[in-house]
């Protein structure tokens, strides 16, 4: 019995912390490393992009009522948007600028996930065209979430970099592990090391061939 035990607490530690530990690993390095396909392995981007869209949502949606405050209807503009259009924009924007490459160099450049999200705030010109378009669906001219403009993150086009040495992470960069459920786990990441909270969770999800990120939840 005691050997069954023991067998079960020694596989348990093997699923729930070895081998989570060395796909994290292994994600860390292709980060720092501009491998594109080995993100792709090891992060699941469509849940990844879902469980970004509160945040993106209620930035987008703030630079909105920033924009067309003091409009006549602007009310009325919002809470159309809120049902449908801006659930769009927030997809498409998604869609287009999370990518493996966008994440190497934001990496590479010493930026966050928080900073990545808050771009959308600074593009104001892009957004001037995002709202016509909004514009032009609540006058009855529904546009084409494709051919919506999303601010773009700076070089994310251009050839990924190698991330430097003093920005790659660390044991020290993880301020928290917790389980979030029976075949998930959540680190709580910072990207500075002395920082005494993360600014960073991530949700590592095991799909049935291995571990990968399923969700990020970046602290704005």
């Amino acid at each position: 019995m005691r050997l069954l035990t023991g067998l079960a607490i020694v596989l348990a530690g093997l699923f729930y912390v070895a081998w989570p530990a060395w796909s994290a690993y292994h994600i860390k390095t292709a980060l720092e490393s501009a491998d594109v396909s080995g993100l792709e392995q090891g992060i699941d981007f469509p849940a990844v992009r879902l469980s970004l869209r509160p945040a993106v949502t209620t930035v987008i949606a703030d630079n909105l009522k920033d924009v067309t405050k003091g409009t006549p209807g602007s009310d009325k503009l919002i809470d159309k948007l809120s049902q449908k259009t801006l659930p769009e924009l927030v997809d498409a924007t998604l869609d287009r600028l999370l990518t493996p490459e966008a994440l190497i160099r934001l990496h590479a450049e010493g930026k966050s996930l928080r900073d990545f999200i808050k771009t959308f705030k600074a593009g104001q010109p892009d957004l001037a065209g995002q709202i016509g378009g909004i514009v032009r669906d609540f006058l009855g001219t529904k546009p084409n979430p494709a051919d919506v403009p999303v601010a773009p993150v700076a070089g994310v086009a251009a050839a990924a970099p190698v991330v430097p040495e003093n920005r790659r992470l660390g044991l020290g960069n993880v301020k928290s592990i917790g389980f979030v459920g029976p075949l998930a786990v959540s680190l709580g990441l910072a990207r500075d090391p002395k920082a005494a909270e993360p600014d960073l969770t991530a949700t590592m999800s095991f799909t049935g061939t291995g571990w990968r990120i399923t969700g990020l939840a970046p602290k704005i």
